[in-house]
């Protein structure tokens, strides 16, 4: 039998890790960028894209 039969390898656990923790981290962040995007107007629809494009009017 071997000395550590219940040991987890570092790649394992550290696969692992990065699979559970990066995500519960990243998720907030992309939540916040989708309802920042949401909450910002279309510049077409208020009338700002001609000004932001350098065309006149």
């Amino acid at each position: 039998m071997a000395n550590r039969a219940y040991s987890t390898p570092i790649s394992t656990w550290a696969f692992h890790t990065v699979c559970t923790r990066l995500p519960a981290l990243m998720t907030p962040a992309l939540v916040a960028l989708a309802l920042l995007g949401l909450a910002t107007p279309d510049p077409v629809i208020s009338g700002r894209a001609a000004h932001t494009q350098g065309v006149a009017q």
